[in-house]
């Protein structure tokens, strides 16, 4: 099984995350059911592009949640 690429950018530029099949096996459930995750791995930066090899994904721990709000349906 081949490696597993994801390319996030912002306003800043790219990162490139690499996952592993071992990783990508061990995080799995994880990474099929949460929308937004942590990552832990190893830097990698040359001529300017960045990778991170990763090693374990996990579900941030968030002080603030937003707010509930009532459905609003327009007719």
């Amino acid at each position: 099984m081949s490696p597993l690429f994801v390319t996030l950018e912002d306003e800043t530029g790219f990162v490139n995350f690499i996952l592993w099949p071992q990783v990508v096996e061990n995080f799995r459930v994880l990474m099929r059911t949460e929308s937004f995750l942590g990552v832990s791995g190893q830097l990698q930066s040359k001529d300017n592009v960045v990778h991170i090899v990763v090693k374990s994904l996990w579900r941030p721990r968030l002080d603030c949640r937003p707010p509930k709000t009532k459905s609003r349906d327009f007719r």
